[in-house]
């Protein structure tokens, strides 16, 4: 078998493994917020957090192996497949962060708008359960920190792989403007 050809079949594997996760953890996600998507072993957990843990592992599987196979594409193929996976994997973190960052004042009291509420609510209940005297407020910080990460890995990696550059050379190239504008400021 030549090397193109294990290749292609690698990266088929890869592509459909992880649309494969993508669409359950896209009918996870549909399942959890309550509507019926088919999915009844989402439905059988009990637990608002554990439904949502399952949400954020099929998402976070899929969208990592969709991300790693198209770093196996080469040229104007693999900048636009890291791309898109890149813009995917940020139009679903975004409500992710957003969850736990309004999880602060959820569980202050503070009055949200119904569908903000609808949407942290249920979760700020289940959390308060669990973790007594202020404690979940720990909880949705880790969970803001994990948002963030997950914003900000696939885009600083897509950057790299766009530019064809390490992370250790971007780190290094904004070490130097940084010097670079204190120089200028002094």
């Amino acid at each position: 078998m030549t090397e193109n050809k294990k290749t292609a079949i690698k990266q088929a594997v890869m592509i459909s493994v992880a649309a494969l996760f993508i669409i359950l953890g896209i009918l996870s996600i549909i399942q959890a917020t309550g509507s019926n998507a088919g999915l009844t072993y989402i439905s059988k957990i009990g637990n608002v957090i554990l439904r949502y843990v399952a949400v954020i592992v099929t998402n976070a599987i899929g969208i990592m192996l969709m991300s790693a196979a198209a770093g196996t594409f080469k040229g104007k193929v693999k900048n636009i497949f890291s791309i898109t996976v890149c813009a995917y994997s940020t139009v679903m973190t975004v409500p992710l962060c957003l969850a736990f960052v309004l999880m602060f004042p959820a569980a202050a009291g503070a009055s949200l708008p119904a569908f903000l509420n609808d949407m942290v609510g249920e979760i700020v209940v289940a959390f308060a359960k669990i973790f007594k005297g202020g404690w979940q407020y720990l909880i949705y910080f880790l969970g803001t920190l994990m948002g963030i990460v997950f914003l900000a890995v696939p885009i600083l990696s897509t950057y790299c792989t766009v530019k064809e550059i390490t992370l250790k050379e971007l780190l290094d190239k904004i070490k130097k403007k940084d010097i670079a504008k204190e120089v200028e400021n002094q």
